[in-house]
């Protein structure tokens, strides 16, 4: 079924029949998708939050996979894999449909090209999450299977997994697609336009270790999107300012699954997961203007990095990508390609803007980026996916484990390091054994 917001109240026939109704299905792509699972399942199995001691019982949240105890038949993975595939199929059959629509003068040829680009970058970009949560990690042979790349819209294919190399041959196909926007039609931060492809595109290539891509496309972000400064930045977070903000989800109280949601259970008033000891103690609480914006004061614990905007205490947008992300991509990847001087100017700028004091590093080593990306990116779903793109293992204080008999470390050979498609979509489709 197309996913269309049902204050359009179109349905899919009447999507094709003008560029304008097709732009409403484009932006039904949109609608209810939930990226913030990828935000959940990237910092809760990692090393930056502690389970709540009232996260627990029938009514617990995510604690299996926070405690690295999770199976196949895990419900959260589950909806993840159902979201994501649903609206892959969303944006198949409008692009399968889109030769439907008439276009009656040279602005319509021009925008429908633009939402065909535009769909093509949202199929790039959720099939990479799918990735990041399901497939192989990219530290593994590029024979390696991974999740199959779909583009067809058929309900009753079965489609196989397929080798890191053919899946990612099929991802970049999708993104020069979509780098044809042309960002006359596309505008703000709301929806995916030349920027988030950029975005999109330079994290794709530092998890391939294409790291020359890597600066490439996240130099195209940077140049122009500045990052906030240590008195803008914490207005990120109450939806106040949109500095250095490339692409977002917007999110209102009609969505179940925000970025608050994820950290705390309004419903029953109960925390779901605290930043863990390990995370608090890697900031200066005195001078990184991170801190008091990531970890509440009053507590020293909760997680306040989604804590509402100026009308609700509940409701935050999901920020996909911003342009301090592309600047630690392209640190690490000059890094890696043996530019040490560049790599480490771009950390300084980085920590020139969140801190009040000077903090610059003198020399760097990767664990100083890995650790920088901890201390800017946490709950923003970075943490666990890093570390399963370098083959590194996992390995959390002992204060923040649940019990003393919690597993401290999870090594890339360990069961659980690599998640499960779900046991119910491999029952309906053994090819993805």
């Amino acid at each position: 079924m197309l996913d269309i917001d049902p204050t359009d109240n179109v349905d899919s026939e009447h999507i094709y029949k003008s560029v304008k109704n097709f732009e409403q299905g484009v932006l039904g792509a949109y609608s209810d998708l939930n990226l913030e699972y990828n935000a959940l399942i990237g910092s809760i199995l990692a090393d930056e939050n502690k389970l709540a001691p009232e996260n627990n019982g029938v009514d617990g949240y995510a604690v299996n996979l926070h405690r690295w105890t999770f199976a196949s038949d895990d419900d959260i993975l589950l909806e993840v894999w159902k979201n994501y595939y649903n609206h892959i199929y969303s944006i198949n059959t409008l692009l399968e449909n889109v030769h439907k629509v008439p276009a009656t003068n040279t602005e319509e040829t021009n925008q429908l090209n633009n939402l065909i680009a535009e769909l093509h970058g949202l199929r790039a970009l959720i099939h990479f999450e799918l990735h990041r949560v399901f497939g192989a990690g990219d530290y593994l042979a590029s024979s390696t299977l991974t999740i199959p790349y779909v583009t067809k819209a058929g309900i009753f294919q079965k489609p196989g997994k397929i080798t890191l190399s053919e899946y990612y041959l099929n991802l970049w196909k999708d993104i020069e697609q979509a780098d044809e926007l042309t960002g006359a039609y596309t505008t703000g931060n709301h929806r995916l336009t030349k920027m988030g492809i950029n975005a999109l595109a330079s994290r794709v290539a530092l998890y391939q270790k294409n790291y020359i891509l890597a600066i490439k496309y996240s130099t195209e972000v940077i140049d122009n999107a500045p990052l906030a400064n240590v008195n803008t930045y914490a207005n990120i977070w109450t939806d106040t300012s949109n500095d250095e903000v490339i692409f977002k989800l917007k999110r209102n109280t009609e969505d179940k699954i925000r970025p608050n949601t994820l950290w705390y259970n309004y419903a029953t008033g109960k925390t779901l997961f605290y930043a863990s000891n390990k995370l608090k103690n890697q900031y200066n609480a005195t001078t990184d203007v991170r801190y008091a914006t990531f970890i509440d004061e009053d507590d020293n614990r909760s997680i306040n990095k989604y804590g509402g905007n100026e009308n609700s205490n509940r409701i935050n947008d999901y920020k996909v990508f911003r342009s301090s992300e592309a600047l630690l991509i392209r640190a690490e990847s000059y890094f890696q390609q043996g530019a040490q001087q560049q790599a480490l100017e771009d950390i300084n700028t980085l920590r020139n803007n969140r801190f009040t004091q000077d903090s610059s590093y003198t020399a760097l080593t990767l664990e100083n980026i890995l650790n920088e990306r901890m201390l800017e990116l946490p709950f923003e779903g970075h943490r666990y996916f890093d570390s399963k793109r370098l083959g590194k293992a996992i390995q959390r204080d002992i204060v923040d484990l649940i019990t003393s008999q919690d597993q401290k470390v999870l090594e890339p050979n360990d069961e659980n390091y690599q998640l499960p498609i779900p046991q119910k979509e491999i029952q309906a489709n053994p090819n993805l054994k």
